[in-house]
């Protein structure tokens, strides 16, 4: 049986810093990939919308190209989040709301009725909107904003 004996490079790799390092190495591969593909979307859409000839696009692919780099490389060092970074860190952040309690009962309640109307046609029998009428009634009970 082979051992590995624990050399310097073995307790590198497994440092938190050279793992955090390789995370933010592929977090930039990513980012710039996804420059790349912006860029070219937003290419063919322009030459598309005013009839761009192809051989203008390879000249000016790699200067656009650049530019979007050149603006990258400043919102990163500038830290500069996008809407999308900070809907997320609020999104992940926030607390359950009444409106998402109220929001979820009540898809809960349209399950119900959808779940009662299938169950009603594979029985071959009416649906009784009685019954429908009184869960949607106790539910408004339930959310009825406060009279003044």
């Amino acid at each position: 049986m082979l051992r590995i004996k624990k050399t310097d490079f073995i307790k590198t790799v497994k440092s938190a810093q050279f793992i955090g390092r390789q995370l933010s190495r592929l977090k930039l591969g990513q980012s710039y990939y996804s420059i790349i593909v912006s860029t070219l979307s937003a290419i063919s859409l322009i030459s598309l919308a005013f009839n761009i000839e192809f051989w203008m696009i390879i000249l000016i692919f790699p200067i656009i190209l650049l530019a979007a780099f050149i603006i990258g490389y400043f919102l990163d060092v500038f830290n500069i989040n996008t809407m999308d970074t900070l809907k997320s860190n609020e999104i992940t952040h926030r607390f359950l709301t009444t409106s998402d309690i109220k929001h979820q009962e009540f898809v809960l309640l349209q399950t119900e009725i959808l779940l009662e109307a299938l169950r009603a046609l594979q029985e071959n029998r009416k649906i009784e909107p009685t019954e429908i009428l009184k869960k949607y009634e106790s539910y408004y009970k339930k959310w009825k904003p406060p009279s003044f």
